[in-house]
């Protein structure tokens, strides 16, 4: 089938993230894995973060009229733009590896905002010849079941669109030799947790564990990354600073000075966050920075938790970064901080700039926070406005 919104290809020219999921129609198990990345990555989740234009998802598996290959890929259709190509026997006919290595190369031509990922359904579809690495699915446990492949596959790609995106965002030409370098380096996860409980830190070591083996994430833990004769405070901020934070929310987290400072660094800084509930009995005194992000229940025996935290996390710099992208051009405007989580009182007295005769401006993506919320911002801060992007971007067009 060829999907509807093929059709309306011109409706996108210009979107900020255009994926195009490529597939042989006699590929018995892509349509369903198609449709899982589009329900994915077309979702609200990310549409929300950028103002209804987020993710553009796009099927190919059909040729196109008086052709014996699918549509070209027309690479201004977005800002930036991805190819999945979900591979197996099928694509290793003459025409189907062409149409794949043209692809490839024209990707390359375009630079790093523009990539082709192959997926690999079956040894058998490496035998086409082409020289992009990918992803093997067939590979991957036994033992895995079909979904759990798809929640991998989804997770891998989010890393890879991630690093798409933090290429476009800090892309400049005088570091043209450095691209490559700077897009593989890998995010850094900095795992905040508590040592005066039994099990922050084998939470903190399970996970850094399962993102050494079955993820790119890098992670940074005090015990074995502070390097000798750096101020310990410099050393902390910098890796929250470039990197994101987990918080590893345990009994005697909020007890802890330096788990607090860590919490208050990340939202201070903006970066994306995530909380991995630990909890065994109870927490005395909830620690209210840390919450108004994700949070993700996991056990010291579940160790098997982490590829839902590494999944919650790299969706979380995946919005990120979708945001940073939609709001570049107005990062500039005075006394406007646009902040890719819901705000809370926190993010206007660390961020906002509130001059004394007039009015500074929150922005957030959809949806609008709730009255409640919004009449909290309007009793503690009567000259801080809070709005959504499309609330925002009205207000400036008048």
């Amino acid at each position: 089938m060829l999907d509807d919104a093929l059709a309306g290809e011109s409706a996108v020219s210009g979107a900020p993230f255009v994926l195009h999921v490529v597939w042989h129609p006699q590929c018995g198990a892509a349509p369903a894995i198609a449709e899982e990345l589009r329900r994915h990555f077309a979702s609200d989740r990310y549409n929300d973060i950028a103002g209804g234009a987020g993710v553009t998802v796009l099927f190919r598996d059909v040729d196109a009229p008086d052709s014996d290959a699918p549509p070209a890929i027309d690479w201004t259709d977005g800002e930036i733009v991805a190819v999945v190509a979900l591979l197996d026997r099928a694509t290793t006919d003459g025409r189907w590896v062409r149409y794949l290595q043209n692809i490839a190369a024209q990707a390359d031509e375009q630079g790093l905002a523009t990539r082709m990922f192959p997926v690999a359904l079956e040894a058998e579809a490496l035998a086409g010849g082409l020289d992009v690495q990918a992803l093997r699915w067939y590979d991957w446990p036994d033992d895995d079941e079909t979904d759990r492949r798809v929640a991998r596959l989804i997770r891998d790609l989010t890393d890879q669109f991630s690093r798409m995106l933090r290429h476009w965002l800090s892309s400049r030409p005088d570091h043209a030799d450095d691209e490559l370098k700077r897009y593989r380096e890998d995010i850094q996860v900095f795992l905040s947790h508590s040592k005066h409980d039994d099990h922050g830190e084998a939470v903190a070591k399970a996970i850094r564990g399962w993102f050494n083996e079955h993820s790119a994430l890098d992670s940074f833990l005090d015990v074995d990354d502070m390097m000798a004769g750096v101020r310990f405070d410099a050393a902390i901020e910098d890796a929250i600073r470039h990197g994101v934070l987990v918080a590893i929310y345990t009994d005697s987290y909020s007890s802890r000075e330096w788990c607090r400072r860590e919490a208050i660094l990340a939202k201070r800084h903006g970066v994306p966050m995530l909380v991995v509930d630990c909890l065994r009995d109870k927490d005395d005194r909830a620690f209210p920075y840390l919450w108004n992000v994700p949070v993700v229940r996991m056990g010291v025996d579940q160790p098997e938790r982490a590829g839902q935290v590494a999944s919650a996390l790299l969706d979380e710099v995946f919005k990120d970064y979708l945001w940073q992208q939609r709001t570049a051009q107005h990062r500039l405007a005075p006394h406007t901080v646009f902040t890719s989580r819901p705000p809370e009182l926190a993010t206007a007295a660390v961020f906002a700039d509130v001059p004394s005769d007039g009015e500074s401006v929150i922005v957030h993506p959809d949806p609008p926070l709730g009255l409640e919320e919004r009449g909290l911002f309007a009793d503690t801060l009567s000259n801080v406005r809070v709005c959504t992007l499309s609330e925002w971007l009205v207000g400036e067009q008048r």
